[in-house]
């Protein structure tokens, strides 16, 4: 394998990984509604968990982002390698 494949391999999991978070988020977000659970305990929780859900969110989209610029960065040093060089 090469460098690139490896990256492109580990972006797919990283990627797989995030989606993975953002269900179990919503998983969350389901079971903790007001139709399951009452009391000042489930409120006090439900407003942490927005809090916490956005910047579950926020991170997951910058985790994203940087997943999708180490690609390119390799994507682009890989082919910065292939380009024939020329001899003075």
């Amino acid at each position: 394998m090469t460098r690139e494949s490896d990256c492109r391999e580990d972006v797919r999991r990283l990627k797989r990984y995030a989606e993975e978070i953002e269900n179990a988020a919503g998983n969350v977000q389901t079971l903790c509604g007001p139709d399951t659970w009452t009391g000042p305990n489930s409120d006090r929780f439900r407003g942490e968990w927005s809090i916490r859900k956005k910047q579950i969110e926020t991170a997951l989209a910058n985790a994203r982002t940087a997943i999708d610029d180490a690609l390119k960065r390799v994507e682009k040093e890989e082919a910065e390698k292939k380009k024939p060089t020329t001899g003075m």
